[in-house]
């Protein structure tokens, strides 16, 4: 029994990796159960069997979480060059992560467009604006997510010539300022007390 529990999660594994591959190449809509399975080098059955429907299995795929405390720096004048640098830098290292899958199907997928939305706004703008001090804490991580989103997609799946050429130090150097600029004002302290709106679009200050 042990034996064949390892061998059906190697064989859920390779799915998902598979799987990753397909939609991040051809997004939700064009990519099959039977492509996905020829990846796999496996049968359709056995995608089947472990995640069910390809939407199942697209949103197994495509789960995945910013660990804000890992990317937190000793130094919070450089932590908009820290989230730009890992976020780039994930996409670089596996062209096949589950960000980039869901990202490429958002393009043509309304249903894969909401659950970036919803990864999104819940995983990352959330958060972020719950550990910004000052005003319009939600409205300003929510523009950090569109810099740092807009950058990555132009230069790693749109290919943007521009973009796609510069040297990450250069994209780094004139994008940090900006994304820093956003994370904490020149008028802001972190010492200044938190402010929400009774709507729940406020923020928090972090204990």
């Amino acid at each position: 029994m042990p034996d064949t529990e390892r061998k059906g999660e190697r064989t859920r594994r390779h799915i998902l990796e598979a799987s990753r591959a397909v939609f991040a190449r051809h997004g939700y809509e064009r990519a099959t159960i039977r492509a996905i399975a020829a990846e796999a080098d496996c049968d359709k059955s056995s995608v089947i069997q472990y995640f069910g429907t390809k939407k199942q299995l697209f949103h197994a795929a495509v789960d995945w979480q910013v660990d804000f405390d890992a990317l937190t720096t000793d130094d919070p004048e450089r932590q908009g060059e820290q989230y730009l640098r890992s976020m780039l830098g994930d996409f670089e290292n596996d062209p096949d992560g589950p960000m980039i899958a869901l990202l490429r199907s958002a393009m043509t997928s309304e249903d894969a467009a909401q659950l970036l939305r919803e990864k999104v706004t819940e995983g990352s703008i959330t958060p972020l604006a719950t550990a910004l001090h000052g005003p319009d804490a939600r409205l300003r991580a929510a523009l950090v997510g569109a810099v740092l989103f807009g950058i990555t997609v132009q230069r790693e799946l749109l290919r943007m010539p521009d973009l796609a050429a510069a040297e990450l130090d250069d994209i780094l150097r004139l994008s940090a300022p900006l994304l820093q600029q956003l994370l904490t004002p020149q008028n802001v302290t972190p010492d200044m007390p938190a402010a929400g709106d009774s709507d729940g679009h406020g923020y928090r200050s972090r204990e």
